[in-house]
């Protein structure tokens, strides 16, 4: 008797346990519709209503008044604008932001960007683009592009005035890290002469570890070669001595600067002697 009761009631716990499991289960895939119905009314929602819509610019050739770009100095910003042309008078809800971003990417002059959604209806545009550190005199090109730190060769899309040395010794065969360490020499010289390298106005890069300048001394063009290091130091001695060099053989053009406590004269075109010239100290 006692076993057929024992029975009775682990019969009755099972049924218990399977219609609190059914239970669950039921008021689970309750909730689960609820909220699949209410993403989708959510989702219609933000497609469908006007408040979300980007609005298109006033005119054409104009900036949209719900898009926000910054950083855009150097790069045409008609061509960041235009990126955004499918998107206007549409929900910015079904903007793709990341492939908005990869195609910015593709820009030259821009370096990275970051495009937000900001609700209900607008965009925020934030561009870091390639900074210019000289103009680059390429092989058998008229033209002067623009060259970065990163040794990105770069085509000038605005008309602005910059005043940047040129940087010769760079070609498009290089590979970037080679002309990436003849822009960083560039930049190690500008840095460490300060105000002297405001004369400057070319870079021979060529070998990069034994620098040429081309730069004003008197009214007359000079080369200073200036090889890898102590720049300033080599640049003050040129200076000090510069008007007595020129003054004492006008046809030498041509300045070694690189053997301290000396300043090695030559004519324009190198002859295969050189006549030394002791400075003071």
């Amino acid at each position: 008797m006692a076993k057929k009761q024992q029975a009775a009631a682990d019969n009755e716990t099972r049924f218990l346990n399977i219609r609190r499991g059914l239970i669950i289960a039921t008021v689970a895939s309750i909730a689960l519709v609820a909220l699949l119905w209410g993403a989708i009314q959510l989702e219609s929602f933000l497609i469908a209503d006007p408040q979300f819509t980007l609005a298109s610019p006033p005119d054409p050739g104009e900036d949209s008044p719900a898009v926000e770009v910054t950083g855009v100095n150097h790069s045409a910003r008609n061509n960041v604008s235009a990126t955004f042309d499918r998107d206007y008078g549409r929900s910015i809800y079904l903007m793709p932001l990341r492939q908005r971003r990869e195609e910015l990417l593709r820009f030259p002059w821009i370096k990275d960007a970051r495009v937000t959604r900001v609700w209900p209806n607008r965009l925020q545009i934030r561009v870091t683009e390639r900074e210019p550190v000289a103009f680059v005199r390429l092989p058998n090109e008229t033209e002067l592009p623009l060259i970065d730190a990163d040794g990105f060769i770069l085509r000038p899309e605005t008309q602005e005035s910059l005043n940047l040395p040129i940087l010769t010794g760079i070609d498009r065969k290089q590979t970037g890290d080679e002309r990436r360490v003849r822009v960083r020499r560039l930049q190690k010289l500008v840095a460490d002469a300060g105000e002297l390298s405001a004369k400057i106005s070319e870079v021979d890069a060529t070998d990069p570890d034994n620098l040429k300048i081309m730069q004003d001394a008197g009214g007359k063009a000079v080369t200073l070669i200036i090889g890898s290091r102590y720049y300033k130091r080599r640049l003050e001695k040129f200076k000090q001595n510069a008007e007595d060099l020129l003054r004492r053989d006008p046809s030498k053009t041509v300045f070694d600067l690189r053997v301290d406590g000396s300043i090695y004269a030559r004519p324009a075109q190198p002859t295969l002697t050189a006549e030394g010239v002791r400075t003071s100290d």
